[in-house]
Parts: C-alpha cells; sequence; structure tokens
C-alpha cells in the first residue's frame, strides 16, 4: 500500500477530469467588465446629446448621434446639428418647463372665467327686486333653481 491520501489518489486515478481553470474565470470576468465600462460610455454619450436638445428616439437623431466623431460638449454638438440641417428639441432639457402645456391650458381657463361676467343674469335681480310677499320670492328663486331653506 501507499502512503498517499485519498484525494491524492482520485486525481491521479482521473486524469482526463478538468480542474477549475482560474485563468479562464478571470478572463470571463474581466470581458463582462468591460462590457459594463462601454455600456457606460454609451450611456454617457446618449445623456450629452440629451442635453444637447437631441431627441435620441427619433430616427434622423439615432443617425446623426451613431455618425457623430466630434467633440462630446454640448455646444460643439449643437452646432454640429446645425450644421447638418438637423432641428433641434428647442432649449436644453434643463432650461425647458415640462408643465408648460398644463400651465397654459390654466392660464386660458383662468382668462376665460375673468371675463365671464356675473353668475347671476341681471333679469333674475329685477324680477327679485320686483316681488312684493315672501311666497312670489320663493316661487321665483325656485324657477331658477336656487333652493332655500332645503334644511327644511
Amino acid at each position: 500500500m501507499t502512503d498517499s491520501t485519498p484525494a491524492e489518489q482520485e486525481d491521479s486515478a482521473n486524469p482526463s477530469e478538468a480542474k477549475p481553470n482560474w485563468r479562464r474565470d478571470l478572463e470571463a470576468r474581466a470581458n463582462a467588465g468591460d462590457e459594463a465600462i462601454a455600456k457606460v460610455a454609451l450611456l454617457e454619450r446618449r445623456e450629452v446629446f440629451r442635453d444637447a436638445g437631441i431627441n435620441p428616439s427619433e430616427k434622423m437623431a439615432g443617425y446623426f448621434m451613431k455618425g457623430y466623431e466630434g467633440d462630446l460638449s454640448v455646444d460643439a454638438i449643437q452646432a454640429e446639428a446645425a450644421a447638418a440641417g438637423l432641428t433641434l428639441g428647442g432649449s436644453s432639457p434643463v432650461e425647458a418647463n415640462p408643465y408648460q402645456d398644463q400651465l397654459s391650458a390654466e392660464q386660458r381657463i383662468a382668462q376665460a372665467a375673468d371675463d365671464a361676467g356675473p353668475v347671476t343674469p341681471t333679469a333674475l335681480d329685477a324680477q327679485i327686486a320686483a316681488t312684493t310677499n315672501e311666497a312670489d320670492l320663493r316661487a321665483l328663486l325656485a324657477q331658477n333653481g336656487i333652493m332655500v331653506d332645503a334644511g327644511d
């Protein structure tokens, strides 16, 4: 009998069995890190284009982004986009008010309410002044949809 341990006997008995390959594992991890770095660089690039007022979801803007190889500053991108004839989405997203449409609608509603005049018609005021007793006044108000003593 030999003085070898059971683990050594298993290794020598099965030499074709693969041992863990640390080098391949490290290479796979390095590749995953490289992919993550490339993804972050792509996201940063898209963010700069958005800051320049270019919408990446538009087809022409997508072509422009793929072909652009200049300086990745907002001013340089805007200048090159203007030279290429690409229309920018107005001001930069930081300066744009995302609630401008809603604000405009509410201002139009407020303006319409200011110009509407009094709620009660002036003819009703004259009819109320012409009544001589309480019964006539109640009948007139009920006829115009105004409730008196609703709790009774």
